[in-house]
């Protein structure tokens, strides 16, 4: 009798936590259709409130805290009227519509703008660090994920994850109508994928805000804002020649690229969040390589099928290991970093570059007079390891890069 009623508590235990598995998912997914993130986070905190071990709704508060700093950022370029031909620069590659009444852009708003996706992601990366089960699972149809780009409490057909995906990261992974829900089975090395990007994402920011770059705002926010009063928006008033139009405008963004350091602490930042991303590249492959399934991966090992066009075997794991280890020993100055211009051995400790940052001067680190300070002996890396990087990778090593991490 005692091993009858042990027996019919076990499988109504498995039965409950099934049917709560499915319900968490089945209620992700509509929450994503429909666009409404904020609403579903707060339902998944809700369920996790009331079953803290609960991995898949943690998961998924996790996610869509994810989608809100994206949509965030997505909602604040349309504010100010991000032009659709603005050239591809980091931050402002998000998808959104032309804006017909754009506010205006200020260079006060424009790093509070940063800021906020800074805080944005750091909110993501706590949400998402809770998920502590190796074996959670959650099945998502990232290709019908909705989000307001626009801000205007619509998410419409256009307006999709997987558009703001391809634009900033993979411009190859599109989806034909038979691949529209395109479901990914997201798992604990997904949960790693997410939190590095995060970091990723705030080293960009932190290290651009460590400088004043009010002047160079002024002079070529209206390339890429209709929002913003700059001496230069009556040049693009009759715009005669588009090819000498982008010349000019690439001249002068590479002409103003020296900026003074204000906030030298946030270079720091920075570097603390590339190590750390690439701390938790090397948990994305650990828990991948120990995958026994083969469910809609996205990530997979050697074993397991891509959903997409690349392939994954042993010598590409091995070799992106080798990469995060020589990312590492360059960040903390182990390594040192070649010039084209020195050839008497010394290399540049990048390490300094981020703990003791001086004002910034793109052309005098092309021609390397501002590299000379940061001078030193020591191993450097070596041509060996980028042509054994591009042999790996068959010459597509950036392409798996923003795909491993």
């Amino acid at each position: 009798m005692f091993m009858r009623i042990s027996l019919t508590l076990t499988l109504l235990a498995s039965f409950s936590v099934q049917a709560l598995a499915q319900t968490t998912t089945a209620g992700v997914e509509g929450f994503l259709i429909e666009g409404k993130l904020s609403e579903g986070k707060s339902a998944m905190q809700a369920r996790v409130e009331a079953t803290p071990k609960d991995a898949e709704a943690q998961y998924a508060v996790g996610i869509f805290s994810v989608l809100i700093a994206a949509e965030n950022l997505s909602q604040n370029l349309y504010r100010y009227g991000l032009r659709p031909d603005a050239p591809r620069a980091p931050f402002v590659r998000m998808p959104v519509p032309e804006n017909p009444d754009p506010e205006e852009l200020t260079y006060e708003k424009w790093r509070g703008v940063l800021q906020q996706f800074i805080d944005d992601l750091a909110v993501a990366e706590a949400e998402l660090s809770k998920v502590d089960d190796p074996d959670v699972k959650l099945k998502l149809p990232v290709g019908m994920v909705r989000m307001d780009l626009n801000g205007d409490g619509k998410a419409e057909d256009a307006e999709t994850f997987w558009k703001v995906f391809t634009a900033v990261a993979w411009r190859a992974a599109k989806l034909d109508e038979d691949q529209q829900r395109f479901e990914i089975g997201f798992d604990k090395a997904d949960v790693h994928w997410m939190i590095g990007y995060t970091h990723l994402l705030r080293a960009m920011a932190e290290a651009y805000l460590a400088y004043d770059t009010s002047e160079f705002f002024t002079n070529t926010a209206s390339i890429f804002f209709a929002g913003v009063e700059s001496p230069l928006v009556q040049l693009r008033t009759e715009r005669q020649n588009n090819f000498m139009d982008q010349i000019a405008d690439a001249v002068l963004t590479v002409h103003l690229m020296k900026f003074e350091l204000v906030e030298p602490e946030r270079m720091e930042v920075a570097r603390q969040h590339l190590l750390t991303m690439i701390s938790q590249s090397r948990l994305v492959w650990e828990y991948c390589t120990q995958e026994t399934d083969d469910d809609r991966e996205w990530i997979p090992n050697a074993k397991q099928t891509s959903l997409t066009p690349l392939t994954v075997n042993e010598e590409r794991i091995a070799g992106w290991a080798a990469f995060l280890n020589e990312a590492e020993e360059v960040l903390e100055g182990k390594k040192l970093l070649p010039h084209w211009r020195v050839n008497d051995g010394r290399g540049i400790n990048l390490r300094r570059v981020f703990t003791e940052p001086t004002n910034f001067d793109l052309i005098g680190w092309v021609h390397g007079v501002s590299a000379l300070p940061y001078l030193e002996e020591g191993d450097k890396v070596s041509m060996d390891t980028a042509r054994t990087l591009s042999r790996t990778f068959e010459g597509r090593f950036l392409v798996f890069a923003v795909w491993f991490q």
